[in-house]
């Protein structure tokens, strides 16, 4: 049945409020200039030599799947974010210099770390592989029958316009 979009409170308890996320007193770090292979698990794992790592969230392009060369860290606590900011600023990695600076609580979007948990690969990336391994799929006995058939038709008509135009022209098709 469709349920309306009302909510009924009960009149004796108090209404409930959504719980905020806790992000609020979370620091996060801006890092740009991100080499290529300094990825999630890396930077996890080279990030916790400061503190608990809570988040990553490196943007990927959603037409090649790469990475855009930037990223933003949750550490648990906002003074950790302070000291890692200072010291992975101008810090030389790769042959990059990363560019590190800690994000005030209202400079961080709410949807910064939506997707970060999930491993996904964009949609159209996705897509392509599909297409690609249904291109490289062996067509089966019949269906390659017929296209050979439709294929030399072709190659005749193409040959017979060619022919009217004063050219001699000689297509060997297999099969």
């Amino acid at each position: 049945m469709f349920k309306s979009g009302f909510i009924k409170l009960n009149k004796t308890e108090p209404p409930k409020e959504k719980a905020t996320k806790a992000s609020n007193d979370r620091g996060v770090v801006y890092l740009g200039h991100v080499p290529h292979g300094f990825y999630e698990n890396e930077m996890k794992h080279y990030f916790t030599q400061f503190g608990e790592v809570t988040n990553i969230n490196i943007p990927k392009s959603k037409k090649t799947g790469k990475a855009k060369g930037f990223a933003f860290v949750e550490f648990l606590y906002p003074e950790v974010a302070k000291v890692v900011a200072e010291t992975m600023n101008n810090y030389l990695m790769h042959k990059k210099i990363l560019v590190a600076k800690y994000l005030e609580p209202n400079q961080v979007k709410s949807n910064t770390f939506w997707r970060s948990n999930k491993n996904n690969i964009p949609l159209t990336i996705k897509n392509r592989s599909i297409q690609r391994k249904a291109m490289e799929r062996p067509l089966d006995p019949k269906k390659e029958k017929q296209s050979k058939i439709a294929l030399k038709r072709r190659v005749q008509s193409l040959q017979k316009k060619l022919k009217s135009k004063g050219i001699e022209y000689d297509v060997q098709i297999e099969g």
